[in-house]
């Protein structure tokens, strides 16, 4: 990753905690999101560009969510009575809860 991205990723991630270690549980660090959209965000979700945050990360309680897992129907311009049953699928693609897979130094 060139450093002037490495700057944004830390900038944005700055009062989230630390990254844990590769194949640790998730602890909504918000690195990965940060660094870039996942190929589900790129997909679906309008601004979600190679290089650039994904749009769809969401900061609460001092961590960082995936808001196409949390409620996707805002992303998608759909309503929200759907948001449980998606999320859960798009969570699955993703591997929520898989364990930390951005293995950077």
């Amino acid at each position: 990753m060139p450093d002037d991205a490495w700057h944004r990723v830390e900038a944005i991630t700055a009062k989230a905690p630390p990254k844990p270690e590769f194949g640790s549980s998730c602890n909504g660090c918000g690195f990965c999101c940060a660094a870039e959209p996942c190929g589900v965000a790129r997909q679906f979700v309008p601004g979600a560009i190679d290089g650039a945050p994904c749009p769809a990360m969401e900061f609460e309680h001092g961590r960082f969510w995936c808001g196409m897992v949390r409620r996707p129907g805002h992303y998608l311009g759909l309503p929200a009575w759907g948001d449980e049953e998606m999320g859960a699928m798009i969570g699955e693609a993703l591997g929520t809860g898989k364990g930390c897979c951005a293995d950077v130094g």
